[in-house]
């Protein structure tokens, strides 16, 4: 038996641009509604994903990305509402398409090998339209773009969980599939094995072609992944668009959390402006007297010496975070600390007195 997953020597993946490519289908989701015994979990969902896109699922846990994704499978049914791949109907209000014909591929957030099968046997698991032969090949060139050609008659066992991964995903698109759907598939995984697997897999997607949706808890990994982002919240889609419309202009409060970490404080609207200690800012159409509350992005903080402008301020403490340092401050007119990140924190050791101002591009507003 080989030595997969040792700390010795670790297979690289194949050469990039070998992947197999397919045909991509556009996907589309009407106005699904889903429950479980009554307890609804998808509430009136409708978005699209257009052929060779990738889409990333985001939200909390029991938001209801795993929900849809397991609905586009087919491995459950809507309670109404439709599902389209490219021309074809798949589930609808008479018509359900069983998983084997849609011509979808799937990607389990445990991988779902079979552990009494040769990591070959997995692969070709799904080629039931080649005979044998050409099923082999199929599943050897897609181990070899993985980098797992040589361990094709070993078992999943022997593999490390980065390792597993690759075999789940060559089996994913080794039918060429034309969506291909991914749970949580980079959630086992540490970080450091998780960047590095995650920009392969990606590579791996983009030479394929297909379209792709991909379920995820983690806003960063969305945006790293995701051509656009459908934020998900309580069974409803919140907000979808590109990483940059979802992060730079987030629908509500909550969207905003999701995304960053924030600065709150409270103000009131008056003639469309929010007055704070840092300037006026934008309210947009909300009445005088609305109670509103005014968000700065961490890195929205600048620090700057005493008297160089913006608000009086003191460093009350600063933790190294690794990359950064996160410091706290006391600003005149507020109650709360403020939260910075800060490249050099020893610039602002605690007890330093300091101007503090703002990125406006860091400044966000919303109803209370």
């Amino acid at each position: 038996m080989s030595t997969v997953g040792t700390t010795a020597e670790r297979p690289r993946w194949g050469r990039r641009g070998t992947a197999a490519a397919t045909i991509a289908a556009r996907l589309s989701i009407e106005s699904v509604l889903h429950d479980y015994d009554g307890v609804a979990s998808l509430r009136g969902v409708t978005l699209e994903a257009r052929p060779g896109e990738i889409v990333c699922l985001l939200g909390h846990s029991g938001c209801g990305k795993s929900t849809l994704l397991r609905l586009v499978a087919g491995l459950e049914r809507p309670t109404s509402g439709r599902i389209v791949i490219g021309d074809l109907e798949v589930a609808g209000p008479a018509r359900f398409v069983p998983p084997e014909r849609r011509g979808v591929g799937l990607m389990f957030q445990d991988y779902a090998l079979f552990p009494h099968m040769s990591i070959l046997a997995n692969v070709m698991f799904g080629l039931t339209s080649l005979d044998g032969p050409a099923a082999e090949r199929a599943a050897r060139a897609a181990l070899g773009r993985v980098g797992l050609e040589d361990y094709a008659e070993d078992y999943p066992h022997a593999l490390s969980g980065g390792e597993q991964q690759r075999v789940a995903l060559a089996r994913a698109i080794v039918p060429r599939p034309a969506v291909l759907l991914m749970d949580e598939p980079f959630s086992g995984l540490d970080k450091r094995l998780r960047d590095s697997v995650r920009d392969e897999t990606m590579a791996v997607l983009r030479e394929t072609r297909a379209t792709a949706v991909v379920v995820t808890h983690d806003p960063e990994e969305a945006m790293r992944m995701a051509d656009r982002v459908a934020l998900m919240r309580k069974g409803s889609l919140v907000q979808f668009g590109s990483p940059a419309e979802l992060y730079g202009s987030p629908v509500d409060l909550t969207a905003a959390r999701f995304f960053s970490e924030l600065n709150e404080f409270d103000g009131t609207a008056t003639g469309g402006r929010v007055e704070t200690p840092f300037g006026a800012f934008d309210a947009g159409a909300a009445s005088d007297g609305a109670a509103m509350v005014v968000c700065i992005r961490h890195s929205g903080i600048l620090l700057a010496a005493p008297g160089s402008g913006g608000v009086a301020g003191r460093v009350v403490r600063s933790r190294f975070l690794g990359e950064v340092w996160l410091a706290e401050i006391a600003v005149d007119g507020l109650d709360a600390l403020l939260r910075a990140r800060v490249r050099d924190a020893s610039a602002f050791p605690p007890g330093t007195d300091v101007a503090v101002d703002v990125d406006r591009r860091d400044v966000l507003v919303f109803p209370r």
